[in-house]
């Protein structure tokens, strides 16, 4: 046996052990829901919670106010310990708070955290500074300033967190109001404000929906008795929508299509199921970390086995989607529609080339735009544009870049290159052409959607929008269940004027609005009144292609 000299302890360092758990909190939701989530979980007896998200952009503070059971001194030593044991899941109580992370994710967007709580009468406030944590002595400790030490008051139970001097250009309220929503879909009887907004999870309309007990299936063993809700919704979900919740106990921990991402009409699947061995399993390998990473560790065997369910059952549904499409696509009025949609689709396609020749022109007289190509106009192929000085027979269109379709009457190019061997000057190729000129090759940095767009008509629900935008797809879905749309059908039928204009105007409208999105996603707009502007021009350019098609 070999003889023990030293003494020797697995050590931590308690400033750089917080830092590094902070930098799992990378996002404003992140941070955001795990103060929101604190004030939902721990509340008294008979009380509904309520929490307020509010932001300050300009003092760059996030404010999170609930009616919880509040913490005396003792409760806050507890929540400031690091990895602290946490007394609800000690006492059988199940939620969420497994690995006390509520100190340290303000930190991940932050430079300081500061908590006041009302408890019993008796109100503390406190505050733990970047700074403190960062000194060399936080090795052993990291102090915490405590501004009041349960002074007597008349308020009611509850905690405010404050996260201020926040470090990010801005705060996105709009994704904050988003992951709340996604995950109170889960929890009963709460309320939650960011702002002014109360957030409310609306479910999608449903077509059909399915269960599935894993107790019949291969993988009762590991999963005992619980039951796979799927359900099909009439419209195309967002992309938080999509996919098969995974919770235990309510709480959160995945969406997944388990493997069928690539399948069609996924975009269509949402459901959940909840398995509460998930929060009490102890393998090795745990199921899930203390990252909120929205995602299980596949490696488990609890998860591999959920994973697998929820594969089989989603398949099946899928192919049942499958060949509704295949025989929807067989009815007459299905055939009558899709040729309406495709004229739709032609005058669409006939504007859209249009479009994009002007753009790659403005492009190709722009100076420092060269290597910029919109992912809206990117084909597979790299594309060519005749400007400037050239061995090629061809024929001046324009002295200048001319005015742009998508920027009101302003001279294009707004900054005119200065290298005279770029010529503003637009050509077109003319073998009898009396002007020379060089093909300009735009580089394409990576390969995008190239093509047209599509439309079809789909049942979508009365509550749905008139029509959507499939951007994956390029695809325009005309909704014939809108009560304007399923009234101007039922006055004639499909070939009714009424309907045919209609229908038309919709689906120019999302067009023209579809352009603007992906232009402004690629950053193209400086001003959000020249994304307006884009979208008038766009609707307008549309009316009068279609003029003599609706109105002879």
């Amino acid at each position: 046996m070999t003889k023990q000299t030293h003494a020797l302890k697995v050590k931590s360092h308690i400033g750089r052990d917080l830092l590094q758990s902070s930098a799992l909190f990378k996002h404003e939701w992140q941070v955001a829901w795990e103060y929101v989530s604190n004030g939902l979980q721990y509340v008294d007896t008979n009380v509904s919670p309520i929490v307020t998200v509010n932001i300050d952009q300009s003092q760059k503070r996030m404010t999170v106010k609930d009616n919880g059971r509040g913490m005396n001194l003792t409760d806050l030593e507890n929540y400031f310990t690091m990895h602290g044991e946490n007394i609800d899941t000690k006492a059988g109580r199940p939620g969420r708070g497994m690995f006390g992370t509520g100190k340290s994710a303000a930190f991940g967007i932050a430079n300081l955290l500061r908590v006041t709580t009302v408890k019993n009468g008796k109100r503390s406030t406190v505050e733990l500074h970047r700074a403190d944590i960062e000194r060399p002595e936080s090795a052993e400790t990291v102090p915490i300033r405590v501004l009041e030490e349960e002074v007597p008051t008349d308020e009611q139970n509850g905690t405010v967190v404050e996260v201020c001097d926040i470090n990010l250009k801005s705060i996105d309220t709009n994704a904050i109001t988003r992951e709340i929503e996604k995950h109170i879909a889960f929890w009963k009887g709460v309320t939650v404000f960011v702002g002014t907004h109360k957030c409310e999870y609306v479910e999608p309309s449903v077509r059909f929906e399915k269960e599935f007990k894993a107790s019949e299936s291969p993988f009762a063993k590991q999963l005992g008795d619980v039951t796979l809700r799927i359900a099909v919704s009439k419209a195309p979900l967002a992309k938080e929508q999509q996919g098969i919740a995974v919770t235990s106990n309510g709480v959160l921990h995945e969406s997944t299509l388990a493997g069928q991402d690539k399948r069609q009409f996924t975009n269509y699947v949402f459901g959940n199921i909840d398995v509460p061995d998930l929060a009490h399993d102890k393998s090795p390998i745990p199921p899930f970390d203390l990252s909120r990473s929205g995602q299980l560790n596949p490696k488990n065997e609890l998860v591999r086995a959920i994973m697998a369910f929820v594969g089989m059952k989603l398949e099946l549904v899928l192919q049942e989607l499958e060949e509704e499409e295949r025989l929807r696509k067989q009815k007459e009025e299905t055939k009558r529609l899709q040729k309406e949609a495709d004229a739709i689709a032609d005058l669409i396609n006939k504007d859209f080339q249009q479009w994009k020749v002007q753009i790659q022109n403005v492009i190709a007289h722009t100076a420092g735009a060269r290597d910029y190509k919109p992912s809206i106009i990117a084909d597979d192929e790299d594309f060519d544009i005749l400007a400037g000085k050239g061995d090629e027979p061809a024929k001046k269109i324009s002295d200048e870049g001319g005015p742009s379709d998508i920027h009101d009457d302003k001279p294009k190019p707004p900054n005119p290159d200065p290298n005279p061997e770029n010529s503003a000057a637009t050509y077109e190729a003319d073998p009898d052409g009396a002007e020379k000129a060089g093909k300009r090759k735009m580089d394409s940095k990576k390969k995008s959607r190239g093509g047209g767009f599509s439309v079809d008509f789909r049942d979508m629900g009365e509550h749905e929008p008139r029509a959507k935008y499939e951007a994956s797809e390029r695809s325009i879905l005309v909704n014939v269940e809108h009560p304007q749309l399923a009234a101007a059908l039922k006055v004639g039928g499909i070939e009714d004027p009424a309907f045919r204009r209609l229908a038309y105007e919709v689906a120019f409208a999302e067009y023209s609005i579809a352009l603007s999105v992906e232009m402004a996603n690629d950053g193209h707009f400086m001003d959000p009144q020249d994304a307006i502007t884009a979208v008038r021009e766009g609707m307008n350019r549309m009316a009068t292609l279609a003029a003599s098609t609706l109105y002879s």
